[in-house]
């Protein structure tokens, strides 16, 4: 069965999609980014607020999904905030220098 996941720039945006029908939301801040990790604040609106999974994204800037070891390392306690505030996932994405997932242990 299709998951109908709904890219949300906005509370607004999240409880429409929740209305019309979605299964599960991603969250995100900065369109004009290509999407950012949304603040802590709405965050903490959208597990009030929405009851469909929201998953938010965690991406510290824009650009390609390079990322030093201070960006890797802010991700992380990103994925901690997220985790601890109780969503039930998250989107992200990392690659190396040559293009290909960055799976670093």
């Amino acid at each position: 069965m299709a998951v109908l996941e709904v890219c949300c720039y906005s509370m607004a945006c999240a409880r429409e999609a929740e209305r019309c029908g979605a299964d599960r939301i991603e969250l995100c801040a900065a369109p004009q980014e290509g999407g950012l990790t949304p603040s802590y604040g709405v965050l903490v609106s959208a597990r009030g607020a929405i009851t469909l999974p929201v998953h938010p994204i965690v991406r510290p800037r824009g650009g390609d999904f390079c990322y030093t070891e201070e960006e890797f390392a802010a991700m992380l306690n990103d994925i901690r905030m997220v985790r601890d505030l109780g969503f039930p996932g998250l989107v992200t994405g990392v690659l190396d220098a040559d293009g290909q997932v960055d799976i670093r242990g």
